[in-house]
């Protein structure tokens, strides 16, 4: 695919080098569901640990 007859001020993501891509909006959504998905993980360790420690 050549580059003619493309508007120069329109450039793919990957041609800017911004590794963040994703649209403005989302950035909360996304922040949100990270810490969930983080206390998620750190309560399922603790509920293991809890629970191991119960049965010795």
């Amino acid at each position: 695919m050549s580059a003619e007859g493309k508007d120069p001020t329109k450039r793919h993501r990957h041609d800017i080098g911004d590794v963040v891509h994703g649209p403005e909006s989302t950035v909360a959504v996304t922040t949100a569901l990270q810490v969930l998905l983080a206390l998620t993980i750190i309560g399922t360790i603790a509920l293991v640990c809890y629970t191991l420690f119960q049965s010795a």
